[in-house]
């Protein structure tokens, strides 16, 4: 491979991820019941995943599209599908619950869910509209119930690869980072973001925003903007921020730029010894020592195929999902807090707040 031999792979990625220990004794049984709220592409993706690694998981879906529950229960014999989120609780009495619905419904949806007794909820990103929101969430939770967040960037391996290398000063101290994340999304004119009120940033730059309080230490915003292309929101976002460490890092996040097909993410953080490049799709590092974590070398490159060599078990869409479903699903079984709990996820929404309110929106 690219950047010399690298002979510990194997363990280098059981290390990265231990939701692949002994992952089948590690999962509910089949007995357990879950609902999807919101059939869209998530909750479809979700609902795929799930009954792939415990077959018969998903026992009911609710839609509020007539003619998608009329026309997909057709087809899912299996489950059972609902139009309100009252008959699922009272006639299913589901053990968790995904909430993939839109951004706007999350908040009632979750709080719902906790004042009912719903012990386990797993709900999209982002959690909510804004800080405050997740707040009262974080409050209104009872002791005993587990909420997770749908921050999977925090499931790619390349990502939990690169937090790694960081935290063994590979790169030695980090003197600054550039970072964004791109898509063309949005490339047409569009009223449906108006009522929200927030744009790229909420929507696709959240998960950037995770990353960030997740890789680093951020101290402060010093400065930031958007620009609205298509819409009446931010198409385009940019920042400037300060880490505890005293380097800055410079943010970007776009949902209208057309030379991206898919989304990608992109960090780079350059150091006193070296350079680390991460994306979804690899890892590359350039240091002027060699060092046991890049093989006995001053150089590595790893590309997606290298992390996901016949895992996860489960592969619709990118690997990261089934990751961190099978977190969820681990975490549930073994009653600990995931890494990405409503309560670990304040750090990010309270920033996101912060970037708009320096950007002058609300």
């Amino acid at each position: 491979m690219s950047g010399g031999s690298f002979d510990n792979l194997g363990s280098l990625i059981s290390s990265l991820c231990p939701e692949l220990d002994k992952w089948k004794t590690r999962l509910p049984s089949s007995e357990f019941k879950v609902a999807i709220v919101g059939f869209g592409k998530m909750g479809l993706l979700h609902s795929g995943i799930l009954n792939l690694l415990v077959p018969g998981i998903v026992k009911a879906i609710v839609d509020k599209s007539s003619f998608l529950v009329l026309g997909t229960s057709r087809i899912i014999k299996s489950t059972k599908f609902y139009r309100s989120l009252e008959d699922v609780i009272s006639k299913v009495e589901p053990d968790a619950v995904y909430v993939t619905t839109p951004t706007s419904s999350h908040y009632p949806i979750v709080k719902s869910l906790l004042e009912h007794g719903v012990k386990y909820v797993f709900v999209e990103k982002p959690p909510t509209l804004n800080y405050e929101q997740l707040r009262n969430l974080v409050s209104t939770k009872r002791s005993g119930q587990v909420i997770m967040v749908g921050f999977q960037k925090r499931y790619a391996l390349p990502f939990r690869h690169a937090k790694l290398l960081l935290e063994n000063g590979i790169i030695g101290e980090v003197e600054g980072v550039s970072t964004y994340i791109r898509s063309g999304d949005i490339l047409e004119p569009t009223s449906r973001f108006d009522a929200l009120g927030r744009g790229v940033l909420l929507d696709l730059g959240v998960h950037l925003v995770d990353l960030l309080t997740w890789l680093f230490k951020v101290k402060s915003v010093v400065r930031a903007g958007s620009k609205s292309l298509y819409t009446h929101v931010d198409d385009v976002f940019t920042a400037e921020l300060e880490a505890e460490g005293g380097f800055k890092i410079f943010v970007e996040a776009s949902w209208s730029n057309p030379d991206y097909r898919a989304p990608e993410t992109y960090v780079e953080a350059r150091g006193s010894q070296g350079v680390l490049r991460v994306t979804e799709d690899y890892v590359k590092v350039c240091t002027s020592t060699e060092h046991e974590l890049l093989g006995g070398k001053r150089k590595l490159v790893l590309y997606k195929p290298h992390y996901y060599q016949g895992i996860p078990p489960v592969n619709l869409a990118d690997p990261e999902h089934t990751i961190e479903d099978m977190h969820f699903l681990e975490s549930v079984r073994e009653d600990r807090e995931p890494l990405t709990s409503i309560k670990k996820s304040l750090e990010t929404m309270k920033l996101v707040d912060e970037l708009y309110e320096a950007a002058g929106m609300k």
